[in-house]
């Protein structure tokens, strides 16, 4: 029989599918150790895991999303090292977040030094249904399960099942005070009724290595108003209007059986990876702006990148209406995609520069150059470009 290169035929398989195998893999090692009345044979289990990276939808849905389900959705160019698993956090330290209505639990983290990253499972303890930050009753509960089949709105799923709709949010006592913790908020809704949320945070500079926070965790149920006065409104825009227009969802806020828990969490930082930096200034005049240094930092979970730049030409910048943005590009010329943080953010300090930082896709080493191009958020247009030397 003639040998068949099959690693020819098919080439080398990409970060995302590696990194998925490996966390299967993990998982069902987790699952070997428990206390069990069969156990699997390893030869079994590897060829579970196979099947399961063939079937990622069925996967998820047969278990509870982790953080990784989260990162690799829809973001295949974008996948963090295999090795991240070895930082990952599993039930890390915690106390509180029982409730009446529901329970919080810190289930996945991984905290790197730069970001934090926490998988929250929100499960119900009444016939409620748990509805994520941002989502309306009139939207597509396909948003929240994944579910493409699924063609009933948040509201009427909730009705058809005989549940009571109950909104979930999560903030940190530093979101209280103005300084952003919590950047963003992804969330799972899984067929036990379990919310899952993934929340992304920005860490502040601080001595201890260790991360140590408290969530702020609420549950509201909904229950039909008494007045269309008291009722929740939702914002729509018709075609063609440059203003919103308002209606009912003919629900109020039971003000009266709130539940309001909090969650405390310690987390373990990995150790800090290469860092390197360009002290190279160099003007993009067409939007008035020059870029003063860039700094891009190594971790497992994302190659993390922060650009000060200063306006330099006042009339030029204010014709961008603040929108000037940076992004990466490739050898081609094409703008690298978003790493773990899902995107960026521009911040001003208080010298009078601004900020850019984010995240790409992380790498195994570190680029020596970066190419660097200018572009208006609103508008799309793009602007110069400058190639940067990046040195320890």
């Amino acid at each position: 029989m003639k040998k068949r290169d099959f690693r020819r035929a098919f080439g080398d398989p990409d970060a995302a599918f590696v990194f998925t195998v490996k966390n299967t893999l993990r998982r069902l090692d987790e699952e070997e150790k428990k206390p069990v009345k069969r156990k699997m044979r390893v030869s079994a289990a590897i060829a579970v895991a196979a099947c399961l990276i063939i079937s990622t939808a069925a996967f998820a849905a047969a278990n509870h999303w982790g953080l990784f389900d989260f990162l690799n959705q829809g973001q295949s160019g974008s996948a963090p090292l295999p090795e991240a698993i070895e930082i990952l956090a599993t039930e890390p330290p915690q106390e509180g977040g029982s409730g009446e209505l529901a329970g919080f639990q810190l289930r996945e983290a991984v905290y790197d030094g730069e970001y934090a990253y926490l998988v929250v499972d929100v499960t119900p303890k009444q016939e409620l249904l748990l509805i994520g930050p941002g989502y309306g009753l009139d939207d597509p509960m396909r948003l929240m399960t994944g579910d493409s089949a699924n063609s009933l709105t948040i509201g009427e799923y909730a009705g058809q099942n005989g549940l009571q709709m109950a909104y979930v949010t999560v903030s940190s006592a530093l979101d209280a005070l103005g300084e952003e913790f919590i950047r963003s908020i992804d969330c799972h809704w899984e067929e036990d009724g379990t919310l899952v949320l993934m929340l992304t945070c920005t860490v502040p500079e601080q001595e201890d290595s260790a991360l140590t926070s408290t969530l702020q965790c609420s549950v509201m149920p909904l229950i039909p108003a008494a007045s269309e006065e008291d009722a929740i409104l939702y914002g729509y825009y018709e075609e063609n209007a440059d203003e919103p227009t308002y209606a009912s969802t003919g629900y109020a806020m039971d003000e009266e059986n709130r539940q309001e828990t909090e969650l405390a969490f310690a987390l373990d930082t990995a150790n800090r990876h290469n860092a390197l930096a360009s002290s190279q200034s160099v003007e993009y005049p067409s939007c008035g702006v020059r870029v003063d240094s860039v700094r891009l930092t190594a971790s497992p979970m994302a190659l993390y990148y922060e650009i000060r730049f200063t306006v330099t030409d006042e009339a030029a910048y204010a014709a961008t209406e603040d929108g000037v943005w940076f992004e990466f590009l490739d050898a081609n010329g094409d703008a690298l995609p978003n790493g773990a943080t899902r995107g960026g953010e521009v911040q001003p300090q208080v010298d009078g520069s601004l900020v850019q930082s984010g995240s790409l896709a992380a790498r195994e080493e570190l680029p020596e150059t970066v190419t660097l191009r200018a572009y208006n958020c609103w508008t799309q247009e793009r602007y110069e470009s400058h190639e940067l030397i990046l040195e320890p």
